[in-house]
C-alpha cells in the first residue's frame, strides 16, 4: 500500500475464532424501521461537564491540536476538503474476507488479517482529502482476539492500521456500541486509534479528554470534530464517568461548538450517530437537531451515520448536513430485506475562506460507493469509477448501475442538487 507520508505531513494529527459469531445484522437489537431512541433528551450523562467546557477546551487545545508548516495559500483564499463515510462495521464475513486477504497479499497483514486490500478502490477519493473520517462503530478487542459479534461487539483492532494507510485522518467513537466492552474497550479502542495517529471523537478516558475537542491543523487551519451518539443500548455509564460518551443533546452540542470556536476552531464539523435503522428519511428528531447546530453559527458541517442506509444531504443557510452516509464497510446486504444497506456514498465538502476570514463550503460532492464482491472479493467499490469502465459489462453492470441509481435517488430526496450539491458520475 503506498505510504502517506506525504499527505501526512500536511494534517497535522496527533486466526479468527469468534466467541460470538459476527452476524449480519443491525448494530441494535432493533427490528427493521423501529425508530432510535429520541435524539434530544439522552444526554443527560455528559450534561454535568457542560460548565466547564469552554475554559478547559481553550486551556487545553494545544494539548491536542498538532500543527503542520503552513503552505501559501491558494488565490482566492486557503481552502480545506473534508470527506466523510459511514459505518465501520466487521461483520463476521468482512474480517473472513479479511484472512483470505492476508494469504494473497500478506505485505501489511498483522494477526493474520489484512483489511487495505478491501479498501483499495475507494482508496483515491479518501486519501486526496485534507481531512477524511469515518465512524468506528464498535470497541477493539485486544491484538490477537478474542473477538465478539452482535450484540456486543469486540473487532479486531488490524483495521486500524488499514484505515490510516487508505487515507483517513480521524474516526468517531460515539454509537450505541460504545460500551459492549464497558470502559475497558472504551480506552483501548482509543489507545489504538492514538497509536495510529487517528484522531478521535466522541469517547472519552477522562473529563479533560471529554472537554478538549478533537482538532486538526491543515496549513495553519484549525478543523475541529465533534461527535454524539443516541444512546448505548441500555448499558449505563461507567460507575463515576458520565463523561465517558458523548450524547446526543442539543444544548450541550451548542456549548461544545462554541466551545471548540473559543478553542480556535476555524471549522467545526458535528458528526451525529442516531435516527432510525434502516429508514432513508431523517426523522423529525435529526432534523431538528441539524437545524439548530446550522443556525447556531458555530458549526460548519453536520452529517451521521447508524441506520445503516443513504439518507439525503440538504443545506441549511451555509451548512451543508449529510443526514445519513450508509455503512462504510460491512455484510448486511447479504440478508435480502437488508439489501437497501449496499447503497453507501462518501462526501465531500471543501472549504473556502472568505475576505471576512470565515471558511464556508464552497463546494460539496457526494460519491455513491457500494460493498460489493468482485471476482467472488468482498470490496468496497467505486460505483462511478466501474460504471465509466467499459469492460464492466452485462449484469455486473446493470447491478452496479441499480446501485449507483438508488444512492443517488436517496442523497437528492431533498432536492440537494437544486442547492449545489454535485453528485460524481461516470
Amino acid at each position: 500500500m503506498p505510504s502517506r507520508r506525504t499527505r501526512s505531513a500536511r494534517l497535522g494529527v496527533g486466526a479468527i475464532g469468534y466467541a460470538v459469531l459476527l452476524t449480519v445484522t443491525g448494530c441494535t437489537s432493533s427490528t427493521v424501521a423501529t425508530p432510535s431512541a429520541p435524539l434530544t433528551g439522552t444526554g443527560g450523562a455528559s450534561t454535568g461537564s457542560v460548565a466547564s467546557t469552554s475554559g478547559t477546551a481553550a486551556a487545553s487545545s494545544a494539548a491536542n491540536t498538532a500543527t503542520s508548516p503552513s503552505k501559501s495559500s491558494p488565490a482566492g483564499g486557503r481552502t480545506v476538503s473534508i470527506t466523510v463515510g459511514g459505518d465501520v462495521l466487521l461483520h463476521e464475513g468482512v474480517v473472513n474476507q479479511a484472512r483470505a486477504d492476508a494469504k494473497t497479499q500478506p505485505a501489511g497483514a498483522s494477526n493474520g488479517l489484512n483489511f487495505r486490500p478491501m479498501f483499495s478502490e475507494v482508496m483515491p477519493t479518501i486519501a486526496k482529502a485534507d481531512v477524511a473520517i469515518c465512524n468506528l462503530e464498535t470497541p477493539l478487542a485486544p491484538a490477537g482476539g478474542p473477538y465478539t459479534g452482535y450484540p456486543t461487539f469486540s473487532v479486531p483492532q488490524d483495521v486500524v492500521p488499514a484505515l490510516k494507510d487508505t487515507g483517513f485522518d480521524a474516526c468517531t467513537t460515539a454509537s450505541n456500541h460504545t460500551l459492549d466492552k464497558g470502559f475497558a474497550g472504551l480506552s483501548h479502542t482509543l489507545d489504538v486509534l492514538d497509536a495510529n495517529g487517528l484522531k478521535h471523537a466522541g469517547s472519552n478516558r477522562s473529563l479533560q479528554e471529554r472537554n478538549t475537542p478533537a482538532m486538526m491543523d491543515v496549513r495553519g487551519v484549525k478543523v475541529a470534530l465533534l461527535a454524539y451518539g443516541y444512546g448505548l443500548n441500555g448499558l449505563p455509564m461507567p460507575a463515576g464517568k458520565p463523561w465517558a460518551v458523548n450524547l446526543i443533546d442539543i444544548p450541550t452540542m451548542l456549548a461544545d461548538a462554541k466551545a471548540a470556536r473559543a478553542a480556535g476552531a476555524q471549522i467545526v464539523a458535528v458528526a451525529i450517530h442516531g435516527g432510525d435503522e434502516y429508514v432513508s428519511a431523517p426523522n423529525a428528531q435529526q432534523r431538528s437537531a441539524a437545524r439548530a447546530l446550522a443556525e447556531s453559527g458555530d458549526v460548519d458541517l453536520i452529517y451521521g451515520h447508524h441506520v445503516h442506509v443513504l439518507q439525503p444531504i440538504d443545506k441549511i443557510g451555509d451548512v451543508w448536513v449529510a443526514y445519513g452516509m450508509g455503512n462504510f464497510v460491512h455484510k448486511q446486504h447479504s440478508i435480502p430485506k437488508l439489501k437497501a444497506t449496499q447503497s453507501e456514498s462518501l462526501a465531500t465538502f471543501t472549504f473556502t475562506e472568505g475576505s471576512d476570514g470565515r471558511f464556508r463550503a464552497t463546494v460539496a460532492e457526494a460519491r455513491p460507493i457500494a460493498m460489493a464482491e468482485t471476482t467472488e472479493r468482498l470490496r468496497v467499490v467505486d460505483l462511478p469509477t466501474l460504471l465509466a469502465d467499459r469492460a464492466v459489462t452485462g449484469a455486473r453492470r446493470t447491478a452496479y448501475q441499480a446501485l449507483f441509481d438508488r444512492s443517488v435517488k436517496a442523497l437528492l430526496a431533498l432536492g440537494a442538487d437544486a442547492k449545489g450539491l454535485t453528485i460524481v458520475k461516470p
